[in-house]
């Protein structure tokens, strides 16, 4: 997910990776043959497993380490869905469709490594040579580009380190794996699942969930819901509400809750917001966000009234005495929800919002509040309210992945798992990683040439920044989207 827009880039730059795509789709559809051959099994998912492993075992006669494999097949983009499985889908069209745009993400990243010098890929590419999956143009423009990265040493070194985040922040959950699930053995309920909700949340932008068990957490959210289901005061996006924790958590685990239990619950704390604030949309922000995404979890469907009741707010509470003191992330939260609920008649209030917002944006980075400290938190939250609003011109002249990508690697020295584990470290961890998907993920020129501008020399930005794909990203990877509303992927 975090390579997808430095793929974009390699692919508007060089010519003729299509060979190689070519090559790899012969390559596999032949030994694909051979397999249908050997395999007489009718059962789909059977079938499918099998295929994968014996697709597994030929990247690794190319080169390719086994339990890199692992977790790259561990990304649920290759999970049969029920139309698969319905249709009863040839296993050629199921690779064509689940497993290329995957391998050519792989063999694109081992491409990449070679231009830095990394991850000791020297023998794959050897291996694609003589298997002859690279043509001679190819290999020619692959060479000339290592030269000219070569000539610029700071660009070469973000590459570099950008390249590197991921095998970074895996070997330290794999440090931390017997810690993360010993949080599950946390008496308080409220630093059990909060620590492991932001926990799980980083996990799973890497697709990293079946790496660890989480059955003690599941029984846990199953049997104790009158521990769980509760709210807490001062909650935030760092101290997220304690039954929101639970009931992210059951859904990402599949755990069936009592959903009367739970929709009457989440329409009590309804009543209560409403009783006790005056304005709740802005007085308690989070707290609404919180319960509407709850609402949709359990598909308890509020009525425009009761919605409305949440979100109408005096023009008070939108002049800049007030909004000075909110936090940037909260101020994008009340544009998120407006755009969640298609609210009307609120152009005031929203360009409001805007000027405050505008005032959080300095050279340095994005504050969380007006003479505050600069935070991934905020930084998120602003890349996406300027990509919900198609404004990301806004952001041009801000460089945002240097400050980016260097709190990740400091962020990753600091962390420690364990009871005493700090939440602002973990929120900002994460809130770092989910920048670095919207900059891959949202594919538009701005953020593309952005990616390109810190990690590639001036001459890769003159040539892609001019061509005419740029607007299109019709590369044949995978193209993951952010969808505008929610902030969530989009498989």
């Amino acid at each position: 997910m975090i390579f997808q827009g430095l793929l974009n880039i390699s692919s508007l730059y060089l010519d003729n990776e299509d060979y190689l795509f070519n090559s790899l789709d012969q390559f596999f559809h032949d030994r694909i043959n051979e397999f249908m051959y050997t395999n007489e099994t009718e059962d789909l998912n059977r079938q499918f497993s099998d295929l994968l492993d014996f697709i597994k075992t030929e990247l690794v006669a190319l080169g390719f380490e086994s339990k890199e494999l692992d977790h790259i097949f561990l990304d649920p983009y290759i999970n049969l869905n029920h139309d698969d499985i319905n249709k009863k889908r040839p296993i050629h069209q199921i690779y064509d469709v689940k497993i290329a745009p995957i391998l050519y993400e792989i063999f694109l990243e081992k491409v990449v490594d070679y231009l830095v010098d990394i991850n000791n890929v020297s023998p794959i590419i050897l291996n694609l040579k003589s298997n002859n999956f690279l043509s001679l143009e190819f290999i020619v423009e692959l060479k000339n580009l290592k030269d000219l990265i070569d000539k610029y040493p700071e660009k070469k070194e973000n590459l570099k380190r950008y390249l590197q985040i991921q095998k970074k922040f895996e070997k330290k959950l794999v440090l931390n794996k017997e810690k993360i699930e010993m949080l599950e053995n946390l008496q308080d309920p409220q630093e059990k699942l909060q620590s492991l909700y932001l926990i799980y949340r980083i996990i799973s932008i890497f697709h990293l969930e079946k790496e660890f068990n989480f059955i003690h957490i599941k029984n846990y959210i199953s049997d104790n819901m009158d521990e769980w289901l509760i709210t807490i005061p001062l909650v935030t996006l760092k101290n997220p509400d304690l039954y929101y924790c639970g009931l992210y958590l059951a859904d990402a685990l599949n755990v069936k809750l009592e959903e009367p239990k739970v929709k009457n619950f989440l329409l009590d704390l309804y009543e209560e917001g409403i009783d006790e604030f005056e304005a709740p949309l802005v007085q308690a922000t989070d707290g609404v966000y919180y319960l509407l995404k709850a609402t949709f979890y359990m598909k308890l469907w509020l009525t425009n009234e009761q919605i409305n009741r949440l979100i109408e707010t005096e023009p008070k509470y939108f002049e800049t005495a007030y909004l000075k003191n909110l936090e940037t992330s909260q101020l994008v939260v009340i544009l998120k929800l407006y755009n969640l609920i298609h609210a009307r008649n609120i152009e005031d209030n929203i360009q409001a919002i805007l000027e405050e917002l505008d005032r959080r944006i300095a050279p340095e980075g994005i504050k969380q509040y007006r003479d505050g400290f600069v935070s991934s938190e905020a930084t998120y939250y602003v890349v996406f309210c300027n990509y919900m609003r198609n404004t990301l011109d806004n952001l041009k002249e801000y460089d945002l992945l240097e400050s980016t990508i260097s709190k990740i690697y400091r962020n990753l020295e600091l962390l420690e798992i364990s009871e005493d584990t700090n939440f602002d470290l973990i929120s900002e961890l994460f809130y770092s990683f989910e920048i670095l998907k919207l900059f891959n993920c949202i594919e538009t020129p701005q953020l593309i040439i952005k990616m390109a501008n810190y990690l590639f020399p001036p001459e890769v930005v003159e040539k892609i920044s001019a061509s005419p794909e740029l607007n299109k990203t019709q590369a044949r990877f995978r193209h993951l989207k952010v969808n505008k509303i929610t902030g969530e992927t989009m498989y």
